[in-house]
């Protein structure tokens, strides 16, 4: 970020005059909480930690501890983050100036933050309990033949409180997969998410096709359901 997005001049004047900002590391957010720093650091801590995905978010909130924006690092179009980083920032400042429209008159911001993406489904499935009828693993296909350019896949898994921990690989749909024993052929995943927890897959793609996410228990007698919600920002 301090040698892409955050070296751009207008970028550092936007931030400099819209927003009061800092950077908070994920070991620290415990002690935030706790009210260790008083009762509004543990609520901004809170929501960092209610909407966290990656190594490096970036979030706006209001001064009630809103969340405006939400956005990882990671699923900055790679071709030009700095601009893309700016415009969710301007967007940020509309938003909080009131030209945004919100959907429903008691509808919030931080239920549905903005970001880059662009919301592409959402499916609950369940995995796990296999018989010779009923395979172990749940396959979800995944359709981005719209996004003719490529862009950045983003799968956000929320796994249900039953006992079995779930594993998530991403394939392209034409991919035989592998056995147990085999090769991983797999593009990227989340691996064992426990029951009650939310992984995230992170996937570039150069030109829009069909992909397949496929989902296993770690148990086989034991199911589980997930809801998974895909997401993608296009290249531009």
């Amino acid at each position: 970020m301090r040698a892409g997005p955050l070296s751009d001049s207008e970028m550092i004047e936007t931030l400099n005059e819209k927003f009061v900002n800092t950077w908070v590391l994920l070991r620290e957010l415990p002690e935030l909480i706790s009210g260790a720093k008083g009762e509004m650091p543990s609520l901004v801590a809170q929501r960092m930690q209610q909407h966290y995905t990656d190594s490096v978010d970036i979030l706006v909130l209001t001064p009630d501890a809103e969340v405006i924006m939400h956005q990882p690092e990671s699923a900055l179009p790679y071709k030009n983050p700095s601009q893309a980083y700016l415009t969710v920032l301007k967007h940020s400042v509309a938003a909080f100036e009131g030209r945004r429209t919100r959907v429903g008159k008691r509808s919030k911001l931080d239920e549905n933050p903005i970001s880059l993406g662009t919301a592409l489904m959402e499916v609950l499935h369940v995995y796990g309990a296999s018989s010779p009828d009923t395979p172990n693993d749940t396959v979800v296909k995944i359709d981005t033949t719209p996004f003719e350019r490529g862009g950045m896949l983003h799968i956000e898994i929320q796994v249900g409180v039953g006992e079995s921990a779930g594993t998530f690989e991403l394939f392209h749909d034409d991919t035989e997969l592998p056995s147990k024993e085999g090769a991983d052929a797999a593009l990227d995943g989340a691996w064992n998410v426990s029951p009650g927890s939310i992984g995230h897959i992170f996937h570039n793609f150069s030109r829009g096709r069909h992909f397949k996410l496929v989902a296993t228990s770690a148990d086989d007698q034991k199911a589980n359901a997930f809801l998974v919600r895909v997401s993608v920002v296009p290249h531009y």
